[in-house]
């Protein structure tokens, strides 16, 4: 990260949420509060170098940035005369969302120590023999990997891998780093980047024939990083109305839709025999270990209504649970 792009990020985030930076002008931001909101960033961070250019917001200089903007990020920044800037359409799109998510985690990282006191993060399994800035520059340049990968019971029954592969993306999930690699023995695997890591070295060489990977449209049916090849099919799902509300704002999946709003959208009472606290929302994936492990972590908030097949799994699954206990 340069100083120029924390600049026009800041620029973004500040004309699209003004009054997160004390900026209440209906929606729109002068110039001259833009200048102050940066200047007063500057001043927060005055001994960091990342910082230092966020004090360069002369008229020309914002200019040619909204024009970065524009060219980077598909976003448009407009200017009303005598009231300031605003975003078109008022709404932060789903790329530029996706930059803000990545920019703000690297700046919690950058911050690590100074910030240490007011944020707690989760800690992550990423083992100490992985270095994510060159392998993302392997991944970016498709220089060929060598790995060495001792799996557990869950990667194909404890077998060993070494061998030779492409990078082709890092996706983090559920407290973990996975490095999806691609070669002609195994196909797209994902190595999870903890112990299971036993070498991993980066050469100097191109590979001889990349494969074009896009990791949306790999994991469009996928929960998580299992991809199975089962077929995606819309499973739909009641929803209690307390939880209803959680996950439409945090979605199981990018397909979910609203089938139907809980007619009781707010009671005091948990009631889960009152069929008026239910909403019904459906998904389309596949119907694979991690959507049972995710199904199952929603408690008794979630109950899975069709296909029959996959309710029964979930049935399944939970009558074994049971069954743990029977004793007691």
């Amino acid at each position: 990260m340069t100083p120029e792009f924390l600049r026009r990020y800041y620029i973004i985030r500040i004309i699209s949420n003004p009054k997160v930076y004390g900026v209440e002008k209906n929606g729109f931001v002068p110039l001259s509060d833009l200048q102050n909101a940066l200047d007063q960033l500057r001043i927060n961070n005055i001994d960091d170098p990342l910082y230092d250019k966020l004090n360069q917001f002369s008229q020309k200089t914002i200019k040619r940035d909204l024009d970065k903007i524009k060219s980077y990020y598909q976003t448009i920044i407009l200017h009303k005369r005598n009231y300031g800037y605003y975003l078109e359409g008022y709404e932060v799109n789903d790329a530029l969302q996706e930059v803000y998510q990545k920019t703000e985690l690297y700046l919690l990282h950058h911050h690590a120590h100074s910030w240490k006191a007011h944020v707690t993060t989760t800690r992550s399994s990423l083992s100490s023999r992985v270095d994510l800035v060159p392998l993302i520059h392997a991944i970016e340049h498709k220089l060929r990997i060598d790995i060495t990968y001792q799996g557990w019971y869950d990667d194909n029954g404890f077998q060993i891998i070494n061998g030779f592969f492409q990078p082709l993306h890092i996706k983090e999930i559920n407290k973990a780093w996975y490095l999806i690699a691609h070669n002609k023995q195994f196909g797209v695997y994902a190595f999870c980047l903890d112990d299971r890591i036993k070498n991993l070295q980066i050469s100097k060489q191109k590979v001889k024939q990349p494969i074009a990977f896009n990791p949306d449209d790999y994991y469009k049916n996928t929960i998580g990083i299992l991809k199975t090849g089962m077929p995606a099919e819309w499973i739909h799902i009641k929803v209690a109305n307390h939880h209803f509300k959680y996950l439409e704002t945090n979605y199981l999946h990018h397909s979910q839709e609203i089938v139907a709003i809980p007619k009781e959208v707010d009671t005091h009472a948990l009631d889960y025999s009152n069929p008026d606290i239910w909403g019904e929302i459906k998904v389309c994936l596949e119907p694979n270990y991690e959507f049972l492990m995710e199904i199952l972590k929603y408690n008794l908030w979630v109950k899975v209504v069709s296909p029959l097949h996959v309710k029964n799994e979930v049935k399944h699954h939970l009558g074994l649970m049971v069954d743990y206990y029977k004793d007691i």
